[in-house]
């Protein structure tokens, strides 16, 4: 119980240092209120291929998209490599790694929405659409005075659109210069809970604040393993992911893995802190 003690408290007594924000783009931003470009639409998806060179945790993508009805599906899927065509019609189990739905600007404008991911170093794709992912609507893809940013060059962009009379396919390069951004951050790997290209004592309050919780889960909230819930499992996960020699050093408090009672006592510990607010709150109140 002793080391547990100070482990909780060493772990508390540091501030958390977020990494450096990573932003990927594809092209510049283009004057706003545009209406002409290549159309987003259950029929019609634009798409941007990109590398990620480390584990990368992903908090929201955008664009400049200008909306004609409804929502849109943003998602990323992955590649077999940078040049390759995303698989599947129009995509095969496995390769969308996150999604989610949102509605564009209108009239056309940058924007951003919240997708919460963690990367693997390798190939992607992001991509804008319609008729799947809870999303039903339209919009347009501005393109004018959007240069590409390198390594970006026409190829870099995908489509899935008809071909030929019921027919669809994933082409290359149909269009240009059509703005996509992905956002995030470098990390060590999925227990770097705070985010800040190390796992390290200060993963432990992240990890605790969302014990249990009922905010989404992914890791910035202390989700490692990816399940939707932030519990014992996660927290085992991040001290087995411990460098070798933050477990030897006495001065990080850092001990050998939790037995299922430690996790019991985290368990207790939380629940404990909700009972005592909630009587607070209803003595105050």
């Amino acid at each position: 119980m002793r080391w547990l003690i100070l482990f909780v408290a060493f772990t508390l007594a540091h501030r958390t240092v977020d990494a450096a924000t990573l932003t990927l783009e594809s092209a510049a931003m283009g004057a706003t209120g545009q209406a002409i470009g290549p159309s987003v639409s259950a029929t019609n998806y634009v798409g941007w291929r990109f590398k990620v060179n480390a584990t990368t945790a992903v908090t929201e993508v955008g664009g400049h998209l200008g909306a004609i009805t409804g929502n849109l599906f943003a998602a990323i899927i992955s590649l077999t490599a940078l040049d390759a065509m995303p698989q599947g019609a129009p995509f095969t189990d496995g390769t969308v790694k996150a999604s989610t739905s949102f509605t564009p600007p209108s009239p056309s404008a940058e924007f951003r929405t919240p997708l919460s991911i963690s990367l693997a170093p390798g190939s992607y794709a992001l991509i804008f659409g319609s008729g799947k992912f809870n999303a039903a609507g339209t919009a347009m893809a501005a393109i004018d005075g959007q240069a590409n940013i390198a390594p970006t060059t026409q190829s870099s962009y995908v489509f899935w659109r008809q071909t030929l009379p019921n027919v669809f396919n994933w082409t290359v390069g149909t269009s240009n210069n059509i703005r996509f951004v992905v956002v995030g951050s470098e990390i060590a790997g999925p227990t770097d809970f705070n985010i800040d290209g190390k796992v390290d004592a200060n993963d432990v309050p992240v990890w605790k604040a969302g014990f249990g919780g009922s905010a989404p889960a992914g890791i910035a909230n202390g989700d490692a393993n990816a399940d939707g819930k932030v519990d014992g499992a996660d927290f085992l996960a991040w001290q087995r992911s411990l460098p070798a020699a933050s477990i030897s050093a006495p001065a990080a408090g850092v001990v050998p893995e939790p037995s299922s009672a430690t996790l019991v006592f985290f368990t207790l510990l939380a629940a404990c802190q909700r009972v005592l607010v909630s009587r607070r709150r209803t003595t105050c109140g």
